[in-house]
């Protein structure tokens, strides 16, 4: 039986690797993105991080088979012996600028696994080439193919991180309002909800996240502005489905995950909130050497398989 009402729960263990990775991502990867919130007009080469991480080899034992989605294409991933009873429609994160399937493909095939489900990662259309609307166009079309595939609404979770974790809320959204079918559930890692930035940038968090410079989120906000990018806390969500929300409690989006997870409480949706001290954001994508990342995954598997019914699933052997 799946019950309303908000779950939380801290994780407060920590390895000797996350803090090592939290000092790489400290000294490095905060600097970068302080140097783009200098010149961010300069020709940033956000396409090449996704090109350098096909150079990644993944396990033999996964199955990935390319799709096209009428604007953009995806991949299909399934673990060898993985269950045809359930999907999880996977969107990437990456501000929504870089990233792509090849960063998230590990992490998609862990999912296949914990979650034992087909995972279809969605290369959806980004900024700034490209508008918001575009990319939940996208997400729509990966929602429809597993339909047409012959899973039943209540077999599909929308799952995603970071700003694929703003999109699988507003897919959800989409999906109920234009396609009048409500999958069985949402679970999002460090996720984007608010654009207003006012509150993260009162946050402690602001100057604490081994991640991004408080500075940088005014810049960032601005691209959000002409997106015309709206705040998923602001719609109505009553009518979502149950939703796992796994976040850092030192991370610049905490504050996101925490006014979702009380305004889906006062919406009357279940909502289990994971909080992980001293992690950083979007922790899970370096599952691969991070024990944490692969908790929390296993976490999120528990979730697909709790919220989704043991149907007779389709065959995709053969799509």
């Amino acid at each position: 039986m799946i019950t309303r009402g908000l779950r939380r729960r801290v994780h407060r263990r920590r390895s000797a690797q996350s803090v090592a990775v939290s000092l790489t991502s400290r000294f490095f990867v905060k600097n970068l993105v302080r140097a783009w919130a200098v010149r961010p007009d300069l020709a940033w080469p956000f396409a090449s991080v996704d090109r350098f991480a096909a150079l990644v080899p993944y396990d033999g034992t996964v199955e990935v088979r390319r799709i096209r989605l009428g604007r953009c294409v995806a991949e299909r991933i399934q673990t060898t012996g993985a269950s045809t009873q359930r999907a999880i429609l996977y969107l990437h994160g990456g501000a929504f600028f870089t990233c792509g399937l090849n960063t998230h493909r590990s992490l998609a095939a862990r999912l296949s696994r914990e979650a034992n489900a087909c995972v279809l990662n969605i290369d959806y259309r980004m900024l700034p080439s490209h508008r918001m609307s575009d990319a939940i166009d996208d997400a729509l079309s990966g929602f429809r193919w597993l339909l047409r595939r012959g899973y039943e609404p209540e077999q599909i979770v929308v799952a995603g991180d970071s700003a694929g974790g703003y999109l699988a809320f507003m897919t959800v959204l989409a999906a109920q309002h234009s396609e009048k079918v409500r999958p069985a559930g949402i679970a999002v890692i460090s996720p984007f909800t608010d654009a207003n930035p006012a509150t993260k940038l009162c946050h402690r968090n602001a100057s604490r996240c081994a991640m991004f410079p408080g500075g940088a989120l005014s810049v960032f906000t601005r691209y959000l502005l002409r997106a015309r990018a709206a705040s998923p806390v602001d719609a109505d969500l009553s009518s979502l489905p149950p939703v796992t929300i796994h976040v850092s409690s030192d991370e610049l989006l905490l504050p996101d995950a925490e006014i979702m997870a009380q305004r889906l409480d006062a919406a009357g949706v279940r909502c289990d909130l994971h909080l992980w001290d001293g992690q950083i954001h979007d922790f899970p994508l370096a599952a691969d050497v991070l024990p944490e990342g692969r908790r929390a995954i296993r976490y999120i598997g528990e979730f697909v398989k709790e919220v989704t019914e043991d149907l007779s699933g389709p065959d995709l052997t053969a799509a």
